[in-house]
């Protein structure tokens, strides 16, 4: 362990050489860089040396890693010394912090929590006395099943679980009268779990049968084959707090202040980024044993909490600290923290995502970061994690995918378009000499400047946005007479501002925007919207929005149902635990027999009991309506399942549901359906979608899969197969937002909105354009193209950039020497798919 007054010593002298001196993260050209996590492995290795170390992460304009021992272990013997000699010999550079904000390793630092700062899953009942012994001890439970062994990332971990008194009120944890264990084995048939007693500080205690439950912790990872699981902290705004008052958020705080603070180990420091954030959580937030995901009364009270513990990190710690944290955890980044204007902005860890390297979520990826660059707490500052990752194929192990030069020149062209900072896991070849690699497109090639692009002379320029509108200007601004195109299970009001829609009742705001006259591939969307903050939620609580394509039918299979849930046979219906093995998940795009569908992907309950999981949807009905949709198995379900139950039921005006269909089906193959709904035409039903098990009650490898849902017309063409739909933020203030899609049907198209919440938004402004959504941004030093396209496309050098002449770079040995071969450019920039292009300014 290094010696604090060293780090303290280290710590003044930069504090008084930074003073005043600006960041290069702001303040130098584009494209701006950073090393990541290597530099946190390398440090933490006592075979490196502080100055070749140094020399080999000093040549972006940053790093980030580790410095704590809160996620991997090892990290704070050597990398807080290292990290601050970087800053006092780099005092320009960033210097960032990496820091799990989700959970924590309860080895770590845990002195000051408290039992009720975690979160817990299902408690269960303890049906014998607990003797107050050291040796391990065999536990008498209610439900065995809900423990679990071989689990963990790497399946080699058992559950962390705690041994609680129940309080007075005959309710809640005992938080005061607790005992922590770790799980060593578990009886189903008896209804046993054994226990290593009186761990993580705690001591053994005598518990009595009737007044006492075990439950085990919510975890995560471990991050790590040699680490260890991580518990989940309770940023719920009903965490209980402790005898000082303090919460989980309150403690969390004092920790990094006292770190952060001049006589911290990290006094150095600018600031930190929040891995995996949640604004969702699964488990038992409120200590009464129940599972409630954090959702009190209909509202999101841990994402409320996250946000609540961003405002008072943000007062603690001040303007000049940079704070940021993942932005893009879930379907479109949905479940990542919502800290808009108190952060400065996000990682994205892969762009769009860690798995899409074909570059799929362009227009959700674009959205996101546009949306945080206007959204970010000045100065704003996010960046793009470069990685794509596919399974190792051995549990928790990942390898990067294989994918060309152009993939990773695309992404690096976005975060220009965007603003966003570059850093990277997915590194390039070294060149001799290199202990890590530098993406040619971030040091101008051979030449190796940092920055090298200078500063943008102007916006982004979205070349779709120059072509004829489809809708003839109709839409931007919004005239009255555009309201004729949006249908809408709520209400639809013209305003002198644009288009206000109602959700009905509680529901998300559905819309459609019918007629417009698309042509076959490219269409390009252009949103301008607003929307109020949703009821509960502190203003700057952004909303989800989702834009989909169709025909003229109301599409099912989008990101965020109305409602999903569970069913246990012989209860009422529950939000889903995924404990019980059961879940719904939207699916862009699922293959069964070669035939692909978008769906929504279920499994019904398992693990303890069996029933069903269900989703719902609203649907407008049209004259001779009718509900088409596909339903397949799992690859596996035909040799091991007995079946899936496909059921539809429909209610309307919250009448009892009534079933409308029924199928039962085993085989891995898409079959299509279709049921008339005349007898509701012009009316809003809401439709129940589930999956039950078969008739042995036999849940095992019930994976089912509802695909291409959708209502229209009778007699109208549903285009099946894999369906587009993009993500944006709306909140109060206007924001526009991109959607390009691919593969459109030529004809009329319908676009769908599914907006988050049952508060208005405002629709202000709508164009339509047959073209790809291609980018260019001239810099001082520079240009940088970007196609996300499926074609090849053309750009005219000459117009967006008269008199002057560039050059492409001139590559590394290891990297694209066939694109940046160094020659003048000249003539128009033809771009392949899915590419993009640097250019050198020369005069």
């Amino acid at each position: 362990m290094i010696s604090h007054a060293v780090v303290m010593l280290l710590a003044a002298a930069v504090m008084l050489s930074a003073e005043d001196r600006p960041l290069l993260i702001y303040t130098a050209g584009y494209p701006r860089a950073f090393f990541f996590r290597s530099a946190e492995g390398a440090a933490a290795n006592p075979k490196t040396g502080y100055e070749e170390w140094s020399s080999n992460y000093g040549r972006l304009m940053g790093i980030m890693g580790k410095c704590l021992d809160e996620e991997v272990l090892g990290r704070e013997a050597r990398n807080p010394e290292f990290f601050t000699r970087y800053k006092t010999d780099h005092p320009s550079q960033a210097v960032l912090l990496h820091c799990n904000g989700n959970a924590r390793d309860p080895r770590y630092t845990t002195e000051k929590f408290f039992a009720g700062h975690w979160i817990y899953e299902e408690a269960q009942a303890v049906t014998a006395d607990i003797p107050a012994v050291t040796e391990d001890t065999v536990i008498s439970v209610e439900n065995a099943s809900r423990f679990q062994t071989n689990m963990g990332l790497h399946k080699n971990k058992n559950d962390d679980v705690a041994i609680f008194e129940i309080a007075a009120d005959g309710k809640t944890h005992d938080w005061e009268n607790c005992e922590q264990a770790v799980l060593m084995s578990k009886d189903h048939r008896n209804n046993t779990i054994t226990v290593r007693r009186g761990q993580y500080g705690t001591k053994p205690r005598a518990f009595q049968k009737g007044r006492t439950r075990v439950a085990a912790h919510a975890t995560e990872g471990p991050w790590g084959a040699k680490n260890n699981l991580l518990w989940f902290y309770n940023y719920s705004t009903h965490c209980p707090r402790d005898r000082e008052g303090k919460t989980a958020a309150d403690r969390c705080i004092d920790d990094l202040a006292e770190r952060f603070s001049p006589r911290g180990m990290l006094a150095a420091l600018d600031g930190l980024e929040f891995d995996v954030l949640f604004s969702s959580t699964k488990g038992d937030t409120d200590g009464d044993g129940i599972v409630d995901n954090g959702v009190v009364n209909g509202n999101n009270a841990y994402g409320i909490g996250t946000y609540r513990f961003l405002s008072a990190l943000r007062r603690r710690m001040g303007e000049t600290f940079i704070i940021m944290a993942d932005g893009a955890l879930g379907d479109g980044g949905t479940h990542s923290q919502r800290g808009f204007g108190i952060i400065n902005g996000i990682e994205s860890e892969g762009w769009p995502d860690l798995r899409d390297n074909t570059i799929d979520d362009w227009s959700g990826g674009m959205n996101r970061q546009f949306f945080w660059r206007d959204r970010g707490r000045a100065p704003a500052f996010s960046y793009i994690n470069h990685k794509f990752t596919v399974p190792a194929g051995t549990p928790g192990d990942t390898k990067n995918a294989d994918v060309p030069f152009s993939t990773h020149r695309l992404v690096f062209a976005a975060a220009c378009m965007f603003d966003a900072a570059i850093t990277y896991a997915f590194t390039p070849e070294k060149e001799k000499g290199e202990t890590i690699g530098i993406w040619d497109e971030l040091k101008q090639g051979q030449d190796g400047h940092i920055g090298w692009l200078g500063k943008p002379e102007g916006d982004a320029v979205r070349m779709a946005l120059k072509t004829t509108d489809l809708l003839a200007g109709q839409g931007n601004p919004i005239q009255p007479a555009f309201a004729a195109r949006i249908q809408s299970p709520g209400s639809v009001t013209s305003t002198p501002d644009g288009i206000r829609i109602h959700a009905r009742g509680t529901n998300n705001v559905l819309f459609t925007v019918g007629g417009i006259p698309a042509s076959a591939g490219d269409l390009f969307l252009s949103l301008t919207a607003s929307a109020e903050t949703m009821k509960g939620y502190p203003p700057g609580y952004a909303r989800a929005m989702w834009v989909a394509t169709g025909g003229d039918e109301q599409r099912l299979t989008v990101p965020g149902a109305v409602k999903s849930g569970i069913c246990e046979r012989g209860k009422t219906e529950a939000d889903i635990d995924e404990a019980s093995g059961a879940f719904c998940r939207f699916i862009p795009a699922f293959d069964a027999g070669g035939e692909k569908h978008t769906a929504v992907a279920v499994h019904p309950p398992y693990k303890r009991t069996v029933g069903h999981t269900f989703w719902e949807r609203e649907a407008v009905v049209p004259a001779d309506g009718v509900l088409v949709f596909y339903t397949t198995m799992g690859a596996k379900s035909p040799g091991k399942s007995d079946g899936v139950l496909f059921q539809v039921q429909v209610s309307e005006n919250g009448s009892p549901f009534t079933k409308v269909f029924e199928h039962l089906q085993k085989e891995h193959r898409w079959v299509n359906h279709r049921v008339p709904l005349g007898n509701f035409a012009g009316k809003t039903l809401r439709l129940k979608f589930i999956a039950d098990c078969g008739p042995a009650d036999n849940a095992v490898t019930d994976h089912a899969y509802w695909g291409d849902a959708a209502v229209c017309e009778g007699n109208a063409p549903v285009r099946s197969g894999v369906h587009e739909q993009y993500m944006s933020w709306l909140d109060e203030k206007p924001f526009t937002a991109g959607f390009y899609f691919r593969n459109t049907d030529a004809g009329n198209m319908t676009i769908s909105v599914n907006v988050e919440g049952s508060e208005s938004i405002l629709l202000r402004k709508v164009s339509a354009h047959v073209h790809a959504d291609a980018f260019y941004r001239v810099f001082e030093n520079g240009i940088v193209f970007a196609n996300p396209s499926a074609h090849a496309y053309t750009f005219d050098l000459a117009a967006i950039s008269p008199g002057r002449e560039y050059r492409r770079l001139s590559a590394s040995s290891k990297q694209d020497t066939a694109v940046n071969n160094g020659k003048h450019q000249k003539g128009p920039v033809i771009l392949g798919a899915l590419d993009a292009l640097f250019l050198i300014r020369m005069k």
